[in-house]
């Protein structure tokens, strides 16, 4: 089992490492990099109202896997993407790179960037982890969260308890791999050859490398957050396996559903969504079904 495997299984497949099935079309967003306090971060915004909607990315991703989410959202209110931290044209940031230090660098970078609260935040994959952080930190400037086949805080001890991982290994190699001690130890050393064996983009590896390092303690920190009864929140989960058939894919994939309903029903006003032909690209895989999510939430809003 490879070390993308690994990914895949405890916080979703680094979204550079997928393909993109739609050609790109129309007018970019105009991004501005805004120091934040020591380091730069770049965001982008389209569009005008509000609420503003906040789009953020996966683990090795970009603002571009939200591009079709966006365009077709800024007829409808603002809506920005932004590069955390050590990705694109962002700088790279001190550690640790924990969901709940990622959502305070975004409270920063928007109200430097003067975008008003209260926020719709949109987080694929690894990017659920950081909203959900930025919903129990900001609770009052939070109109809803949409959650796209983001990880359960679980994930990990699940998988590693489970009967099948202890079958196929034995000896513990693959949590062994995930230690965030030697994880860490990776930021200091040429990135290039692990960019490639993932497949993605080498300009974010600082930001994918740190945030790995820092998964279980942002796991920990979910496990602790606490959120404000009334935010509307929407999981959307895929529909296509991710791995080919056979029992660890059955199991996993039961695993990452059950997971994700868990989530929705942790929040009172709640709705759950399959994305049946998406695999874990859903924003670039079925965007429109993204899209009717958060205007639906707009909607409920101000009707």
């Amino acid at each position: 089992m490879s070390v993308y495997l690994l990914l895949l299984v405890l916080a979703g497949p680094p979204a550079g490492a997928a393909s993109d099935p739609i050609m790109a079309h129309g007018s970019e967003p105009e991004g501005r990099r805004i120091d934040i306090g020591g380091h730069s971060l770049d965001i982008a915004c389209l569009g005008q109202g509000r609420p503003v909607v906040i789009l953020d990315h996966g683990l090795g991703g970009s603002s571009r896997d939200w591009r079709y989410v966006q365009r077709a959202l800024a007829s409808t209110t603002r809506v920005c993407t932004y590069e955390r931290a050590g990705y694109g044209r962002s700088d790279p940031a001190p550690g640790p790179r924990t969901s709940m230090r990622i959502a305070s660098e975004l409270r920063t970078l928007v109200f430097r960037a003067k975008l008003p609260p209260p926020y719709l935040l949109a987080g694929h994959s690894f990017g659920g982890f950081n909203v959900r952080a930025f919903a129990s930190l900001f609770p009052d400037e939070t109109a809803g969260i949409v959650l796209v086949d983001s990880p359960h805080e679980e994930q990990a001890d699940r998988f590693f308890q489970s009967e099948i991982t202890r079958r196929i290994d034995p000896h513990g190699s693959l949590q062994a791999l995930w230690d965030s001690a030697l994880l860490g130890s990776l930021s200091g050393i040429d990135l290039q050859p692990f960019a490639r064996l993932l497949g993605n983009r080498s300009n974010s590896m600082q930001g994918l490398l740190g945030e790995i390092a820092g998964f279980v303690e942002s796991s920990r920190e979910l496990r602790a957050a606490r959120y404000r009864e009334e935010i509307p929140v929407v999981v959307i989960a895929h529909g296509r396996h991710l791995l080919p058939g056979g029992a660890l894919s059955e199991q996993l994939e039961d695993q990452w559903l059950s997971l994700q309903q868990d989530l929705a029903s942790r929040f009172k006003h709640h709705r759950f969504i399959v994305a049946e032909r998406s695999g874990h690209n859903i924003p670039l895989e079925q965007p429109d079904l993204v899209v009717g999510a958060i205007e639906r939430l707009i909607r409920e809003r101000h009707p």
